[in-house]
């Protein structure tokens, strides 16, 4: 990463339609942005070049892949110092089944979004990722029953 840029307007215009459609033809990118074809292009280069935009992704809806269940799980730890924070959070990154997790501030330690196939596989997947931890004191499971699906999408400065 080069270092972050300063952004102007145009560059978040350019990020909002981004995060939109990523997908987008430079050409059309540039006319919902007032800009040229090359200038917008240059513009979108600078800005994956600098690490302002980490990656570009589909979003495919779980369900259409058989995970049914989705879950945010707030954890807590027995003692939060950075060595367990860390190893958590390996063992996090590392899970296929994790889709996000965060270290918060708060009651609880982490914030995990977990997708499963269903309860009996949440299970399994809770026992090997909290309750077989020392670590962790304790978990709370909150099932997603409906939500949004808007991207995220930043708004303008």
């Amino acid at each position: 990463m080069a270092g972050t840029p300063r952004l102007d307007a145009i560059d978040h215009k350019i990020l909002e339609q981004l995060q939109r459609d990523a997908r987008q033809p430079m050409e059309k990118l540039a006319g919902r942005v007032g800009l040229s074809a090359p200038a917008c292009y240059r513009r979108v280069r600078r800005l994956r070049e600098t690490g302002t935009i980490l990656r570009e992704t589909a979003i495919v809806d779980p369900r259409a892949m058989g995970w049914n269940l989705s879950m945010i799980v707030l954890v807590a730890l027995e003692r939060e110092d950075v060595r367990t924070a860390d190893n958590l959070m390996r063992r996090l990154e590392a899970e296929p089944q994790v889709t996000e997790a965060a270290q918060i501030t708060g009651e609880h330690d982490f914030a995990v979004r977990i997708i499963a196939r269903s309860m009996e596989d949440y299970d399994m997947l809770t026992r090997r990722l909290f309750v077989e931890d020392e670590h962790v004191r304790s978990f709370e499971t909150l099932v997603i029953y409906r939500q949004s699906n808007k991207a995220r999408i930043f708004p303008p400065a």
